[in-house]
């Protein structure tokens, strides 16, 4: 049984969340985006791309251990995928150690914003956090 995704969300580190505003707004005619939470939240269709300024993206990054790269040192990203149920959660962690990939920290409740959240890499090490939003 495979999981069901829902939908998938990039989110990218930037320096300035400004400039980053003014672009997306200039060269892909997002008119009324803007930034909420040091977060510039931009809908692409089937994707949701979330810009996020320094220390948003480091504290993101450091709930699995992660140190954060930053435009210069790489190209850094998490890639969230929201599913339709925990189960798909598990499932999905679980798959990720059998075909290659790592689940390096359980499943949990984010105490945050909530959801049910895991946390897996592919084979190269590419970080995806596997999400059931519904709790």
């Amino acid at each position: 049984k495979l999981m069901k995704i829902k939908t998938s969300i990039l989110c990218l580190p930037v320096i300035d969340l400004q400039k980053a505003l003014l672009f997306y707004k200039g060269v892909f005619g997002f008119r009324d985006a803007k930034i909420e939470e040091g977060i510039l939240s931009l809908e692409f269709p089937n994707l949701s791309l979330f810009i996020m300024e320094r220390v948003g993206y480091e504290s993101y990054t450091a709930k699995v251990n992660r140190k954060a790269l930053f435009p210069g040192n790489a190209a850094p990203a998490i890639i969230s995928c929201a599913v339709e149920s925990k189960h798909d959660v598990d499932l999905a962690l679980e798959c990720a150690r059998e075909y290659g990939g790592e689940a390096g920290v359980e499943p949990t409740i984010d105490p945050t914003f909530g959801g049910y959240i895991g946390y897996l890499s592919d084979p190269d090490g590419h970080l995806w956090e596997i999400v059931f939003p519904n709790q």
